[in-house]
């Protein structure tokens, strides 16, 4: 992995974290429905710069969530349930987003974050033992 590639990745993982750590400021304010979209974000990030550790890009949030199982969880580089995650992600931040009617709790909102956490830190340790950081 080239240098370029290697600032990529660290751009990536660092806006992830922030947007975690934004997440958290979120929910001590009482924005759990802003706190789970920006949950998804730093899921989206984190799984962009593992994917490019393996070459593959891709422009739609679902073809990311569809690369991140085919490339990631399918060949056994990362077990299933973090898939998972990203996905149950995905669906709650299209939620947050776009119904107008969906409320999280305060316990959603920690439930997806704590998950967040975990996909983030399996990732950067993944993105650790390729030479990636």
């Amino acid at each position: 992995m080239d240098e370029d590639a290697k600032i990529l990745v660290g751009i990536r993982l660092e806006r992830g974290r922030e947007d975690l750590a934004t997440a958290r400021l979120l929910i001590r304010e009482g924005k759990y429905r802003v706190a789970v979209s920006r949950v998804y974000y730093a899921v989206f990030m984190v799984a962009t710069a593992v994917l490019s550790t393996l070459g593959v890009s891709r422009g739609k949030h679902s073809a990311v969530e569809s690369a991140f199982g085919q490339y990631l969880v399918k060949p056994g580089i990362l077990e299933p349930k973090y898939h998972a995650i990203y996905m149950k992600a995905r669906d709650w931040r299209e939620e947050a987003d776009y119904s107008p009617t969906v409320v999280f709790s305060e316990q959603d909102a920690l439930t997806i974050l704590a998950e967040a956490e975990e996909f983030v830190a399996r990732l950067e340790r993944y993105l650790k033992d390729v030479g990636a950081l």
